[in-house]
């Protein structure tokens, strides 16, 4: 190690988290996400004590919950007492989803666990020999909705040998990401500090050099839209800079898969193309589970028959059996199709007869994505108003309206 500390830099445990919206029927896949963040956390610990690290930061929602189930903080408890018997200080910041005024178990911790304070920024040093060879500051979460400038509360000491801030922020107000600690890029390079460990944006990676600002990102990735490696990392800081290593702690992986059935004929076909995606996405996995949505999308003479009743969930389940009797299993969560059939729109909307009317009625009422989303809208609000609840939508306002009017010249082409 260079002259300097070594840490493991992590957050977005999210310990115990539901994984809503699955489609996990199958027990070994249902166990699995229900261990997967408690696993990523104990592999944090291990890659702590593995690599000799001087301390671990964790930069926000080590919880998923205000109300924090007593499992996450058993799990916690644990892991934390094993690094404070391997001498590994472990410093915590509190987030918008684990924040001070959540209710807790309140479970013994080892003196060598710091939760900051949700009132100040606070600094405290880790010593070695006895000597302070790095400041570190944080400032937790006190409610839910934080939307003050916390950056601008941190300053470095002149006497510190290296400085470390932890804080759960949107850093520059990303899209995507509720706005809680908005603050810049200037705002973090004006406290003086060597390396900013954040919290808050599930994706890893560093977004500025000067100083180095770090997302770690989660270690578990929560939903499909958390595709690809999570992890933590493993950060070397000395006057000259930091260096970090991102080591992937995720039990399983999530990803969204594209098969284009445009050369496409037979069900068959599909059915092999599904296999050929799983098993690419299985091949990148390093030996971890996936659990994979798969859209088939493109113009495809495959298409009707992927439009008869029932035909899709019988393919779904039966890609489901295959790629889970696999020794690395693949779940697939959701099969839809998105296809479309091989006609040629223009020389139907110049149609006299049905047919055409419904091509030109669809184009004529859309008119662009603006028109499609008023459109569904306005279909919706009777189902909405009923239900009380606005469903996610796997398909885009404009892809719903063309879904919409494809089957309908499926029906009008078929048969009777």
């Amino acid at each position: 190690m260079r002259r300097g500390v070594r840490f493991v830099h992590a957050s977005d445990l999210h310990l115990d988290a539901a994984f809503g919206g699955v489609d996990a029927r199958d027990q070994r896949v249902a166990a699995a996400l229900t261990r997967s963040t408690l696993e990523a956390l104990e592999r944090v610990v291990d890659l702590c004590i593995d690599r000799g690290a001087n301390f671990l930061v964790i930069a926000g929602d080590l919880f998923n919950s205000a109300d924090r189930s007593l499992r996450a903080e058993l799990a916690f408890q644990k892991a934390v007492l094993r690094l404070d018997g391997a001498g590994i200080v472990t410093f915590v910041v509190q987030g918008n989803h684990d924040p001070a005024d959540g209710w807790s178990a309140g479970l013994e911790l080892p003196p060598s666990v710091v939760v900051f304070s949700a009132d100040e920024v606070e600094r405290r040093e880790v010593l070695r020999d006895g000597e302070p060879v790095c400041a570190v500051y944080g400032r937790s979460y006190p409610t839910r909705q934080v939307t003050e400038n916390l950056a601008r509360e941190f300053k470095r000491a002149e006497n510190d040998p290296l400085a470390v801030a932890v804080l759960h922020a949107n850093v520059g107000r990303r899209e995507g990401w509720d706005d809680y600690a908005p603050c810049s890029i200037e705002d973090l390079r004006a406290a003086g500090m060597d390396y900013w460990a954040l919290g808050h944006i599930h994706q890893p990676g560093r977004i500025s050099d000067n100083p180095p600002v770090v997302y770690a990102g989660s270690t578990q990735g929560l939903d499909p839209g958390e595709e690809g490696a999570r992890g933590c990392f493993v950060v070397e800081l000395d006057a000259t800079g930091a260096l970090e290593e991102f080591v992937e702690t995720a039990s399983v992986r999530w990803r969204r898969i594209e098969v284009d059935a445009t050369e496409l004929s037979s069900i068959e076909e599909v059915r092999a193309a599904v296999g050929r995606a799983c098993e690419e996405a299985r091949s990148e996995s390093g030996g971890r589970p996936v659990l994979v949505r798969i859209g088939l999308v493109g113009r495809s003479q495959a298409h009707a028959d992927l439009a008869r009743p029932g035909v899709l969930r019988d393919l779904g389940e039966v890609v489901r059996e295959e790629q889970l009797e696999r020794e690395t299993w693949i779940w697939v969560d959701r099969l839809r199709d998105r296809t479309q059939p091989t006609i040629d729109l223009d020389e139907i909307a110049g149609e006299e007869g049905l047919r055409g009317d419904l091509v030109r009625l669809a184009a004529d009422q859309v008119g662009g994505p603006e028109g499609a989303d008023a459109m569904v809208e306005e279909v919706l609000a009777p189902v909405l108003a009923q239900l009380g609840v606005r469903p996610e939508l796997d398909l885009a306002p404009q892809e719903v309206v063309e879904r919409a009017r494809d089957l309908c010249l499926d029906l009008l082409s078929g048969d009777g």
